[in-house]
């Protein structure tokens, strides 16, 4: 008898893999490319997927080397139904690449030499879409705005800090560990790709028949407070991390955000333990359009 190999489709050993309880498989993520039934044109919100690369991780000192963006439209239940050209932009920095830097992005100084972002571009995208999103949108809008201040003070969400990703069980918050729960994989660190995973990411549906971006719009677009324990005691300090305070160096005070229907326990909290009763935490209200500012 003569056996004649028959090619296996990888999709279908995938399937097959699929059905055994010890098997899981990750499929690599492609660039999303959709456009709307029927060639027509739909209403929905437009968001502006953005990630980018720098020499460091402070906005103050550091600079871009890469930055992509790509434009998406969501329908009114958070799906994506039709996305723009994803585009990508190098930038030559004021000094070299670090080595390690290098190493983590893959980006060094021949790929950038003579390169710059088209500040008018890339800033007319900001400015046309209703909202940007990052995946920690703390450390992308501060290099961002500052790179490019004509887009400043656009409603920003964030898809790491917006979901409530440990109330759906998930334990690893980074994008790619989110994905991998998912069944998807990518190669990190290039702005591009981070792109792609983080449209995969926010079009991924929920078990209320939301997607994640439904969810994550719905929470940004709700103000916050922000609370300020100016001139809290040294001694506070662990209990203010506990409670999810966080340091601000440039204004020498811990602060947190705080919603609208926590504010009042939480000015009685530090008017109580951290000031003894004697005076209250400095307060003020904030929107997307503030939240994740380098000023926020």
């Amino acid at each position: 008898m003569t056996w004649v190999a028959v090619p296996v489709q990888p999709d279908v050993l995938a399937r097959v893999l699929d059905r055994h309880d010890d098997y899981r498989v990750l499929r690599r993520i492609r660039t999303m490319d959709r456009s709307p039934p029927h060639g027509g044109r739909v209403e929905g919100m437009i968001g502006l997927a953005l990630d980018l690369e720098t020499t460091g991780l402070d906005h103050r000192e550091h600079e871009i080397i890469e930055l992509a963006m790509q434009r998406f439209r969501l329908d009114q239940h958070g799906r994506i139904i039709e996305t723009g050209r994803p585009r990508t932009w190098f930038e030559q920095p004021s000094i070299p690449i670090p080595a390690h830097i290098t190493e983590i992005t893959g980006l060094a100084d021949p790929d950038v030499a003579g390169r710059s972002i088209a500040d008018g571009e890339a800033g007319a995208m900001m400015l046309s879409a209703d909202f940007v999103v990052a995946h920690n949108a703390r450390f992308d809008r501060a290099f961002a705005e500052k790179r490019l201040p004509m887009a400043a003070g656009r409603p920003w969400a964030c898809s790491l800090n917006d979901v409530d990703w440990t109330g759906m069980g998930f334990e690893n918050r980074t994008l790619s560990g989110l994905l991998g729960r998912m069944g998807w994989f990518f190669d990190a660190h290039r702005a591009q790709t981070d792109v792609t995973a983080l449209l995969h990411l926010l079009d991924h549906p929920l078990d209320d028949g939301g997607t994640v971006a439904g969810r994550m719009v719905e929470r940004a677009r709700r103000s916050d407070w922000i609370v300020d324990a100016v001139d809290a005691p040294f001694s506070a300090k662990g209990v203010l991390k506990e409670r999810g305070y966080r340091w601000i160096a440039e204004r020498k005070l811990w602060s947190a955000a705080v919603a609208d229907e926590a504010i009042a326990d939480e000015i009685a909290w530090a008017s109580l333990m951290l000031y003894g009763g004697r005076r209250e935490p400095r307060t003020r209200r904030i929107t997307w359009t503030e939240r994740y500012s380098a000023s926020d």
